[in-house]
């Protein structure tokens, strides 16, 4: 269902445990990092500098849970927000963690996408989620791309991975589950799903519309759809 500026949504709450669940594999990898700072006899950087964008993201997907957790609870009112200036955000934010994994953040926004009315912390915080799964998955010298493009509802909002392809089974569960709870993907064993569901906790608080594109040489693509702004004019 679409929202209109000034429209207060309400969503469910997040299951703690499988918020556990996805937290667990960074929190790992940091106490290994950790034990090998400890064990080394002269300074590392690479470690050390891997050590905290995984310490970062752990706390990105923190600060996500908690939003979700307040979501029953809070009115969050539509503002218009722009496409462009969002998505470089959310660049400027993962490029760092990008480069460390050997990768590279594309921003491709059409002239024509404009202003959109969601909810600026809740859009940044989705596309920001999107973005670390998709470096999460994709391989090496990889890209992921995040885009913006004006259509005839609204503005569409994208991040593509090129991670591993997914089987025609394992997608359409995926799609099927999209919004109703967490699904790990066989094909993509570090995924336990709980971050797509986050993105589309979010997405209903704004009213948005959430899809799926699965490509056929591999990754996909998740989109959300936002409302245009009638202060497009104005701003």
């Amino acid at each position: 269902m679409k929202e209109t500026e000034g429209t207060p949504v309400h969503v469910s709450l997040p299951s703690i445990y499988v918020a556990a669940h996805e937290l667990k594999a960074p929190l790992v990898l940091m106490r290994q990092l950790a034990l090998e700072l400890r064990s080394s006899s002269s300074e590392d950087a690479q470690t050390i500098e891997r050590l905290l964008l995984t310490v970062e993201r752990s706390l990105r997907l923190v600060e996500q849970l908690t939003k979700t957790s307040r979501l029953e609870d809070s009115l969050f009112e539509s503002e218009p927000v722009l496409a462009r200036a969002i998505c470089q955000a959310v660049s400027d934010e993962l490029t760092p963690f990008a480069k460390a994994s050997g990768q590279e953040i594309v921003v491709r926004v059409s002239r024509k996408s404009g202003v959109a009315i969601g909810h600026r912390s809740l859009l940044t915080a989705l596309l920001v989620n999107l973005c670390d799964n998709a470096i999460a998955h994709n391989p090496t010298g990889s890209k992921v791309i995040i885009a913006a493009n004006a259509t005839k509802k609204g503005v569409l909002f994208s991040v593509k991975d090129e991670g591993p392809r997914l089987s025609h089974g394992i997608f359409d569960a995926m799609r099927l589950q999209l919004g109703k709870g967490p699904l790990p993907a066989s094909d993509r064993p570090r995924s336990s799903g709980l971050g797509l569901w986050i993105a589309s906790r979010f997405s209903e608080a704004m009213g948005g519309t959430m899809t799926m594109t699965r490509h056929h040489a591999a990754g996909i693509t998740v989109s959300l759809e936002l409302p245009h702004s009638k202060q497009m004019s104005l701003l």
